[in-house]
């Protein structure tokens, strides 16, 4: 009698914490993957809002254009120009270029110019010497219809992605307005978003080589040889040296984690060992999006496992005291029904 009702008081009572710890594990998952999706969720938006200005900029310009507004080259076109950058935060110039491959338009000055202050709107003149990087942007411009991201262009003052669209009238294309984004001011983003989440936000071009990072967000970044489309090995981070060994974390489904790929990234010591208290091991969470190039985005994070270890101990802490629990009910029971039996 005495072991049966241990027996009994062990399944039901084992039954119920299994099932409870269950849950608190599941629950924990869920909160963890809502976490991560509002972190991404927040980036997408910041980003598509940013590249959003551009893309809204060159439609209005064209619309402009194609009711007859203004004509190549004349002063309402000038003013066209500088109305859309006024009206376009981050958006860094906007460019006419002509089918012989002249372009002009206006520009926002930076901090780093010594003639005019930072934010003023200057007109570019017309400008027939191009690097063979912006001709071969230009040249492949014209044989493509529609608005289109085109290829990154870099010159002295950064490295800026640039969307495009014709300047049709009377159903002929007559030029093409191009808007040219800093890829700093996504660096920016990513710096916000990792003050607000106590996180480290990136952005990559595909998977192996870096677009935006809190540390180009420096303004002297340049000048310190802190370069986007660095490869990530190159880049001085090893945690994201490490992403393309990174090992995905099958807790985190897709119900969990909308189009989000939670993985584990071992960042190894110096000596080329790891860390037997898990500080080298971090979490990443990316997603990527389409739309700004022939390449995808990857939008992500990492943090230390320690970050969300608290969770899961708090929940294997009270597993630890429901078996302790379990454990002292199995003796009371088995010594009631000795007891009993007597």
């Amino acid at each position: 009698m005495a072991m049966s009702f241990g027996s009994l008081v062990f399944l039901s009572v084992g039954g119920v914490l299994a099932l409870s710890v269950g849950a608190n594990l599941r629950n924990t998952f869920d909160l963890l993957g809502a976490q991560s999706t509002l972190l991404i969720d927040a980036m997408e938006d910041l980003l598509r809002a940013e590249m959003g200005r551009a893309e809204s900029a060159v439609d209005g310009v064209a619309q402009l254009y194609k009711q007859g507004e203004f004509q190549i080259d004349d002063e309402a076109m000038s003013a066209a120009l500088a109305s859309a950058l006024a009206a376009a935060p981050g958006v860094n110039a906007m460019l006419i270029c002509t089918p012989d491959l002249i372009c002009r338009g206006a520009a926002v000055t930076g901090d780093n110019d010594a003639k005019y202050p930072a934010g003023t709107i200057r007109k570019l003149p017309a400008e027939t010497e191009k690097s063979p990087q912006v001709r071969a942007v230009l040249e492949e411009r014209q044989q493509v219809d529609g608005r289109r991201w085109g290829a990154f262009v870099a010159n002295e003052y950064g490295l800026f992605a640039n969307v495009s669209a014709p300047l049709s009238r009377d159903g002929a294309t007559k030029a093409w307005v191009i808007a040219a984004v800093e890829l700093q001011n996504l660096s920016k983003i990513t710096q916000e978003l990792s003050s607000r989440f106590g996180t480290h936000a990136f952005i990559l071009d595909g998977d192996g080589s870096i677009l935006a990072d809190q540390r180009l967000a420096s303004p002297d970044a340049l000048k310190n040889g802190i370069l986007p489309l660095t490869p990530l090995a190159n880049f001085g981070d090893p945690v994201l040296a490490g992403y393309e060994a990174r090992k995905p974390e099958a807790e985190f489904s897709t119900q969990r984690t909308r189009d989000i790929e939670v993985a584990e990234i071992q960042v190894d010591d110096k000596d080329g060992s790891t860390s037997w208290d898990g500080e080298n091991t971090y979490v990443a969470i990316t997603r990527e999006i389409t739309g700004y190039g022939d390449r995808p985005w990857t939008l992500g994070a990492y943090f230390k496992t320690s970050q969300i270890g608290d969770e899961i101990e708090r929940v294997m802490g009270s597993a630890m005291l429901g078996l302790g629990a379990m454990a002292a009910a199995v003796i009371v029971a088995i010594l009631l029904g000795r007891r009993l039996s007597r």
